[in-house]
């Protein structure tokens, strides 16, 4: 059994940047303490159905994204442009969708801003667009998109962005005469409470928390 392995790289086509995700689908997986397992990318595997589901009854979930993070089984489906639209809507409607994406109430009065949506599929390889302001890093986004859409549709092989600026959280100036860099643009959500800043200054990711601690009502770091 393998690890998933997800490379990341910038490959020109023409006039044309494609940032890459390659899926290397393995059976077993584990990102930030919760189990992904890819169905078998052969035909002739049944799709998983709810009988073959893990009980967990000590958490109250509530789409079936949330259900996959805890439980790492889902049903599998036919690879085409409606499933994916409505795979995307299941990953943003979420309850982890609701720390990330700008639609929800709560992100967006913090600056939460953020988007994604559906290009183009070709073949076997997604495109995805990245818009607004996101609180986590936007490698993390697409990265969660993609194993999503790859769980859900085990045919897709890439999942990527076309323009590569959309994959990056700062954005050079350039001079216009010079050519030389300015300074940096923050394209990341303003970190409301100090605590992305925090918990990496303190060597942790601040992505695996996310910037909405557990607790209601509670907005800064947990005390360790």
């Amino acid at each position: 059994w393998k690890k998933n392995r997800y490379v990341s790289d910038t490959m020109a086509f023409g006039s044309k940047a494609l940032f890459l995700i390659s899926l290397q689908c393995a059976r077993l997986s584990t990102i930030e303490g919760f189990v992904v397992q890819s169905p078998r990318l052969d035909h002739t595997s049944p799709p998983t159905t709810a009988s073959h589901r893990l009980p967990n009854s000590n958490f109250p979930l509530k789409n079936v994204y949330d259900d996959w993070r805890s439980d790492a089984v889902v049903d599998t489906m036919v690879l085409d442009e409606e499933n994916i639209k409505m795979c995307l809507e299941e990953f943003i409607d979420s309850d982890y969708g609701k720390t990330m994406f700008g639609k929800h109430d709560v992100p967006a009065q913090y600056d939460i801003t953020g988007e994604i949506e559906f290009v183009e599929l070709c073949g076997p390889e997604v495109s995805l667009r990245l818009r607004g302001a996101f609180w986590h890093r936007r490698d993390t986004v697409l990265g969660r998109a993609a194993m999503w859409l790859n769980a859900r549709m085990p045919e897709i092989t890439d999942v990527y962005v076309d323009d590569p600026e959309d994959i990056k959280d700062f954005e050079d100036v350039i001079d216009e005469f010079s050519g030389e860099v300015l300074y940096q643009n923050d394209k990341r959500a303003p970190d409301f409470n100090g605590d992305r800043a925090t918990m990496e200054y303190q060597g942790i990711d601040p992505d695996m928390r996310g910037p909405f601690p557990p607790g209601a009502g509670s907005f800064t770091i947990n005390p360790a």
